[in-house]
């Protein structure tokens, strides 16, 4: 493994404590691309979500939000305090929830895998579709990796 890489994996392992949740990293982070995202420029009227899904970290604030008409797409924003270096996506599980809404521990969101789309390094990303999935909004601020709660929508 070479310097780069096995930095990217030390880095990836660190164990952020923060809003009361636990969040591990993939080593995988910093080679997603928008190919993991499954909806490029979706024109909907989006809304955040709170229970912890949305945060607030370092004088950002943060938002998983949900496509509200269809009901269907998931994305991050920053919504204030955005700052020049922030990276910003958005995590959606493999496994589906199809009888639950709500939050969902982070080992079970991630039990069957879970994509990345993203990073961003604007306001926002575009959006992974999210219906009977988890998904979690996520950003490097600072050189420190902060995510939201799972939601299922």
């Amino acid at each position: 493994m070479n310097k780069s890489r096995m930095g990217r994996a030390i880095a990836a392992s660190a164990v952020l404590i923060g809003s009361g949740a636990i969040v591990f990293v993939p080593a995988s982070a910093a080679s997603a691309t928008e190919d993991d995202c499954d909806g490029i420029a979706v024109i909907g009227r989006f809304r955040a979500v709170e229970s912890g899904a949305s945060f607030d970290f370092r004088g950002r604030r943060v938002e998983l939000q949900n496509e509200s008409a269809l009901d269907r797409y998931s994305r991050a924003e920053i919504k204030s305090g955005r700052q020049s270096g922030d990276r910003l996506w958005v995590d959606r599980s493999f496994r589906s929830f199809p009888d639950f809404k709500g939050i969902v521990s982070d080992q079970n969101a991630k039990r069957d895998g879970w994509k990345m789309c993203g990073p961003y390094t604007g306001s926002r990303t575009q959006s992974v579709y999210n219906s009977n999935y988890a998904a979690r909004a996520c950003g490097e601020f600072d050189g420190i990796t902060k995510c939201g709660k799972w939601w299922v929508d």
